[in-house]
């Protein structure tokens, strides 16, 4: 498959995103194109296995730490936010090699349900992410730490491995999840577009510090 007239071997989609059946689909055609951010991407259609289905899908892909990866299937629902470098790049805290980490995963299944108008199966489902990414970030910070970040509860996370504003932003992402998933909710005047900014603010944040630690690491005085 050639993305940005590269030729990437890719991994095919291994799941019909119509029946949910895992399978093995045929490549139909592709083509290079770019996005709507005009990142250099390409979209590829595949039909189906399942003989109960059988239908046609397109398949996004882009370059990825120099793999073509699969994006996202192209079924006109939003595609999420543009996801910074770091968080598009965070692995899986407990060491699954998987293209896409929990946490987008779980946020795009959010989305998805949001528009279908499932609001308060989304909403739960954006807190999952929250934790998702919660989790992922503070190991791959302390990959020392592992064993015991994937065993605290999100709010010990929280308390122990982040800190300033980000850490009150993400305990307030907190409670309006949990809020999310209780008979009486306390936050009624704060609903899911707010939870997204929230999250929203806190990947950029992730990404600022991440950045920055990143660029004090590597430049140094030459005097």
């Amino acid at each position: 498959m050639y993305i940005a007239n590269r030729n990437l071997t890719i991994k095919n989609p291994n799941i019909c995103p119509h029946c949910h059946v895992v399978n093995n689909p045929t490549w139909k055609w592709d083509m290079q194109t770019k996005d709507t951010d005009d990142i250099d991407s390409n979209i590829s259609a595949w039909q189906c296995a399942n003989l109960d289905c059988n239908k046609i899908f397109i398949a996004l892909y882009q370059i990825v730490s120099q793999k073509g990866t699969l994006i996202r299937f192209l079924n006109g629902y939003p595609k999420g936010p543009d996801w910074p470098k770091p968080i598009l790049e965070l692995k899986n805290g407990n060491g699954e090699d998987i293209d896409q980490s929990r946490f987008i995963k779980t946020y795009l299944q959010s989305l998805e349900a949001e528009n279908f108008g499932l609001d308060e199966i989304a909403g739960m489902g954006f807190r999952k992410a929250i934790e998702y990414l919660v989790k992922d970030w503070a190991i791959k910070m302390n990959p020392e730490k592992q064993v015991e970040i994937q065993e605290l509860w999100l709010g010990q996370i929280i308390k122990k491995y982040y800190n300033g504003d980000l850490k009150d932003i993400l305990e307030r992402a907190t409670w309006l999840g949990n809020d999310q998933a209780h008979y009486n909710r306390l936050f009624e005047e704060f609903d899911i577009e707010i939870l997204k900014e929230l999250i929203d603010l806190i990947m950029v944040e992730l990404d600022r510090q991440y950045k920055m630690s990143h660029y004090i690491e590597t430049i140094k005085s030459r005097k």
